[in-house]
């Protein structure tokens, strides 16, 4: 699958090399402007971009009108707004899929961009495997990627998140059929637990499988689906365990709906 192309548009040249770099790194491709007429030439002269990031304040043309004139010659194509404003005006808003506000976690932006993109792919038709979504949440970069790779191998839809910020950005946004997560997380002082209970709190029937390496811990066994030692873990051991926990999920819906 080809790399989802993303257009930058921000006057200030430092931030967009960051962003560039942050982006790339998560294996999108990028396209940097300093402004918003560059950024309409470009999508003039022919070229296609799955997701747009402006900053809102910019001389010229702002953002907000950048996002009207661009919402109304491209409208599938989805905006995110990446500004120090915090309150942006209603009309901006009313042109964009989201926005981040600069200065946070990059990792909540890249959540941002993940959810924005796969939103956009639902209105795709797909095999039936294909829309069974699996948010994955791993702290260590590889295994990251590795699990990411097991789980697209297998049919799954993968949302990536390295840290619990992100991964709650993710799952409050997107709709997964369940969520992989690694018990030890750096920005939760190594309890990966935390984050299970809020997602719990959000939707108590998405099903949860943390990994770790160590059987579950009095009472925290109780805030998870399943529980699953790094040591032993096989890769069609997992698969087949997360597989089951989202049938189950739907049994019981269906009972539900059918009493």
């Amino acid at each position: 699958m080809s790399a989802k192309r993303i257009l930058c548009v921000d006057d200030d040249v430092e931030t967009l090399k960051q962003r560039s770099l942050l982006l790339e790194a998560s294996g999108y491709s990028v396209v940097s402007t300093t402004s918003a007429d560059e950024a309409i030439e470009l999508l003039a002269n022919g070229a296609t971009f799955d997701l747009v990031l402006l900053d809102y304040v910019m001389p010229k043309m702002d953002g907000d009108e950048l996002a009207r004139t661009l919402h109304q010659k491209h409208p599938d194509l989805p905006l995110i707004a990446v500004s120090a404003v915090d309150q942006l005006p209603q009309s901006f808003r009313e042109s964009i899929a989201g926005s981040v506000l600069k200065g946070q976690d990059p990792q909540i932006l890249l959540s941002k961009v993940a959810a924005i993109l796969a939103q956009t792919e639902e209105t795709v038709p797909a095999h039936p495997s294909s829309q069974r979504t699996i948010l994955c949440v791993e702290d260590e970069e590889l295994q990251l990627k590795s699990r990411t790779m097991l789980f697209e191998s297998a049919g799954y839809r993968v949302l990536g998140a390295r840290s619990a910020n992100g991964a709650l950005e993710l799952f409050s946004t997107y709709k997964v059929d369940a969520v992989v997560m690694d018990y030890w997380l750096s920005d939760q002082n190594g309890n990966g637990t935390v984050v299970a209970e809020q997602m719990k709190r959000m939707r108590p029937r998405t099903p949860i499988v943390m990994l770790s390496g160590f059987t579950a811990l009095p009472g925290e066994g109780a805030l998870v689906d399943s529980w699953m030692r790094k040591s032993q873990l096989e890769p069609e051991n997992l698969l087949s365990e997360v597989d089951r926990l989202i049938k189950l999920r739907n049994i019981r819906q269906q009972t539900e709906q059918s009493e």
